[in-house]
Parts: structure tokens; C-alpha cells; sequence
């Protein structure tokens, strides 16, 4: 029997839980002006994905997660870079490659604001729906949450390291 017979499929509404809101942000050391060219003239590459991850303009492959063999393959989707109230908002969702019944659909935005000249604050503002229903609820509280939070902490970490790496580098 396969898993999906045994859990549901993601395509059964009944089958997934309540909505899960996330938030995270890292500082990163750099002008806002310089990150806001780079987020802008990059097309996503300001995620640390190497040319061939890139499925589309605005589609990438990645891994996200804590690391080692808690990381899971995600496409990344991303929308229009846009302006708003002197911020940078990238709209993003990703969901896993394999399996996608058993791991969340993350949907949000990663926003890039002016904390002070020389520090640019990322966060990410994104929810989830829990798959598995009644029993991905109960396994969500008890680790997966945190799993959320601790794969958010990491993307966010990566997308800052690749940006002072592209800002360092000429």
C-alpha cells in the first residue's frame, strides 16, 4: 500500500489542517541602497542557487531546512520585487519536490527593510497549512513547528550570507 493511500492525498482539502503562521529575520551588515540592486538586477540568484537550480525566471531549486538530513528539496517560487513604504517585498512560495503530501506548501514574504545605514533587516512572513489532517496537527505542535521555524532561521541565514558574498565580491 502506498503512503499516499494510507495518509491521503494533498489534493484531498479534508486531509489538511489549520492554517500556521511563521516569522523570522536576520541582520545583515550592508547598505539597504546595495542590497535593493542586488535583489532587484538578480532574479532570485539573491538566494544562493547556482544558475542550474534556476528552473524559470522566477522558479529555483533548492534544499531548506536545519541541514544535513533534516533538509528537504523545495522549489522556490517568487514574485514581483516590489516597493512598499521604503521596504523591499518578495512574494515567495515553496513547496517540497518529493512527496509533497507529507511536507507544507510555505507561502510569504521575505522583506527587506532599512534598520539603520549599514544594516539591512531580512524577514520572512509565511504561513502554512498543515498537511495529514487531525494527526499532522498534533505531530505539527509537538516538533514540526519548530522544524518550520528552525528551516526559516536557516533560509534566511543563507540568503544573508549569499548577499554579503555578492557585496563583498566584485
Amino acid at each position: 500500500m502506498a503512503i499516499e493511500e494510507i495518509v491521503g492525498s494533498s489534493g484531498d482539502s479534508k486531509q489538511e489542517g489549520s492554517v500556521t503562521f511563521v516569522f523570522d529575520f536576520v541582520h545583515l551588515n550592508a547598505s539597504f541602497d546595495d542590497v535593493r540592486v542586488q535583489v532587484k538586477m538578480d532574479h532570485g540568484n539573491w538566494l544562493g542557487v547556482t544558475a542550474a537550480d534556476a528552473l524559470t525566471k522566477q522558479s529555483f531549486l533548492t534544499k531548506v531546512g536545519p541541514g544535513g538530513l533534516i533538509s528537504k528539496k523545495v522549489e522556490i517560487q517568487l514574485g514581483e520585487v516590489r516597493d512598499a513604504m521604503g521596504a523591499l517585498i518578495v512574494p515567495l512560495c515553496w513547496m517540497a519536490t518529493t512527496t509533497p503530501f507529507l511536507f507544507p506548501k510555505l507561502d510569504g514574504d521575505v522583506e527587506f527593510s532599512e534598520m539603520d545605514p549599514g544594516h539591512v533587516r531580512i524577514a520572512l512572513r509565511g504561513s502554512y497549512r498543515v498537511p495529514l489532517g487531525s494527526f499532522g496537527e498534533r505531530i505539527d505542535k509537538m516538533i514540526m513547528h519548530r522544524m518550520a521555524e528552525s528551516t526559516v532561521r536557516s533560509f534566511l541565514l543563507g540568503v544573508a550570507s549569499e548577499l554579503q558574498r555578492r557585496l563583498i565580491s566584485p
